[in-house]
């Protein structure tokens, strides 16, 4: 186990570093809140495997365990010996884990106020994954997540969600902050290169472009039948599909089952999306649920048109029930279709769309979580 020479103030405890939504938005708010004087250790099962590179100016923990059961004795002795203020962790096992292990080290005395947070509704997470570790959860979740000082949602979807799983008990101690999407106020970065891909530098052509984890939910098979039928009615449309996951495979060979090969790619991961958003004539996701939705505001602040599922709990936040993009029932690959035609004949988000993106700032959440630690009782 690695850790700094000197003591954290915060520790943020995240399981492992993959290529996700709620793993990005820990580690820009851990990097934000440590541009803040705030000396803050990224905690961590172990590395292996890692797909994102701890940002600089935080103190790296490794607790040497691939398991969440087997990370909590470690966690706890980490905290019985660096002795942090607070104890953020996201994700609902590692906030588990996380209740746990400060129980076990508040026997030795360690005082140190958690604060965990969730990033997706979990009721529909247990439902859809179905596997054990996720069917224990529900009485895990209820036991741990009222002994937390404070709980976070990402969105009021989240919040209602979790509400409903746990009970009315736990509203007191339970908030709603935004994830941390954009560095700065839309128009503010200057890092928003010229994509390299030749589709988006082609007049001619209107690109449909998708940026997620290429995992079952984002739902990626109804995109591309969607996009089938949206290439028949419009030849210049193109479909850039921006990320990697587990289903990149499958995904393949489904573009080459609809015979979109020449037309359709799968891109990988894009070092600065908005980038991308910025010459797509609309950005598309396909999701049966999200948490919050990143690539929404980044593309509204890229001033892209955006076509989003009405999924639980997202996507209609943050388009503001549809004012801000089209939203389609989840799975309908016909409606999907026709909103994307929509998008891709008159492109470009709606006049406001890039000043309502401005709330989504890491300065913004990074504010709200101090006002949320330095509200609990001190140690």
């Amino acid at each position: 186990m690695s850790a700094p020479a000197t003591a954290p103030v915060l520790a943020v405890y995240v399981p492992h570093l993959r290529q996700g939504g709620g793993e990005l938005s820990m580690l820009r708010l851990a990097a934000g809140l440590a541009r803040r004087d705030l000396p803050v250790d990224l905690v961590v099962h172990t590395l292996h495997g890692a797909e994102l590179a701890p940002p600089p100016g935080l103190g790296l923990v490794q607790l040497g365990h691939a398991s969440t059961l087997g990370s909590v004795r470690a966690l706890s002795r980490w905290l019985c010996t660096r002795r942090p203020r607070w104890l953020l962790s996201a994700f609902p096992h590692t906030n588990v884990a996380a209740v746990a292990a400060l129980a076990l080290a508040a026997r030795q005395g360690v005082v140190c106020r958690s604060v965990l947070s969730e990033h997706a509704p979990l009721s529909l997470q247990i439902r859809r994954q179905g596997t054990w570790r996720y069917r224990v959860l529900p009485p895990l979740v209820r036991w741990a997540y009222p002994r937390a000082d404070a709980v976070v949602a990402v969105s009021e979807g989240v919040r209602r969600d979790l509400l409903h799983l746990v009970g009315a008990g736990l509203q007191a101690r339970l908030h709603t902050i935004a994830n941390p999407v954009l560095d700065a106020a839309p128009g503010a970065d200057d890092h928003l290169a010229t994509p390299p891909h030749p589709w988006l530098l082609e007049p001619s052509l209107r690109v449909v472009l998708s940026v997620s984890r290429l995992s079952p939910e984002k739902d990626i098979p109804m995109l591309l039948q969607a996009f089938a039928q949206l290439h028949r009615q419009r030849p210049q449309t193109r479909l850039l599909i921006a990320g990697d996951g587990p289903e990149r495979a499958a995904l393949q060979a489904a573009v080459d089952a609809l015979g979109l090969g020449a037309v359709a790619q799968l891109a990988g991961r894009v070092q600065s999306p908005q980038g991308w958003m910025r010459r797509a004539a609309v950005l598309a996701l396909a999701s049966q649920y999200e948490g919050f939705g990143n690539v929404l505001v980044e593309a509204l602040a890229s001033g892209c048109a955006v076509v989003a599922t009405d999924c639980p709990v997202g996507p209609r936040e943050i388009l503001d029930g549809g004012r801000w993009g089209t939203l389609v029932p989840v799975g309908n690959a016909a409606m999907m279709a026709a909103a994307l035609q929509a998008a891709v004949d008159q492109p470009g988000a709606p006049a406001g769309a890039v000043s309502h993106a401005g709330q989504f700032t890491d300065a913004a959440a990074c504010s709200a979580y101090l006002r949320l630690l330095d509200s609990l009782a001190p140690c």
